[in-house]
């Protein structure tokens, strides 16, 4: 049975994304026919061996992880992929979210993509990617 240690590090930033009522904020999938601008999130969390910052227990079992959000502001101009950058920003950088049982550092922003052109859809649309993570241990 799974702990679901990994899917409230990952409910942490999407909460905080989902909080700014203004921003429409999808978890890995946009819904056919969604109207711009939005935000879609894909987050993964990691548990490191021997990387900098990552902890082990006595015992030699993996404790720290590290989540990521990648935030794809997506728009019909490029200002509007921008500013739902921006928004992500807002919400997320220099947070330190709340996980029972975890102690959680804040998040940081870790890179920023120039929005790119996509007409894969039919229409113009513009991707701008913003990085997020944080480092989480017991």
């Amino acid at each position: 049975m799974a702990d679901l240690v990994d899917e409230n590090l990952a409910q942490a930033g999407l909460g905080l994304l989902q909080a700014d009522v203004g921003m429409t904020t999808y978890d890995g999938v946009v819904p056919d026919g969604a109207a711009v601008p939005y935000l879609l999130v894909y987050t993964t969390v990691k548990w490191p061996a021997g990387e900098a910052g990552a902890a082990n227990a006595i015992n030699g079992q993996a404790v720290t992880a590290v989540v990521e959000w990648t935030c794809h502001g997506v728009g019909e101009t490029a200002a509007a992929a921008r500013a739902m950058q921006m928004r992500a920003r807002a919400a997320l950088l220099n947070q330190r979210p709340t996980v029972a049982g975890r102690s959680c550092g804040l998040i940081q922003q870790d890179e920023v993509l120039a929005p790119v052109r996509d007409e894969t859809t039919g229409r113009l649309l513009m991707d701008a990617v913003s990085i997020y993570s944080m480092v989480s241990a017991l």
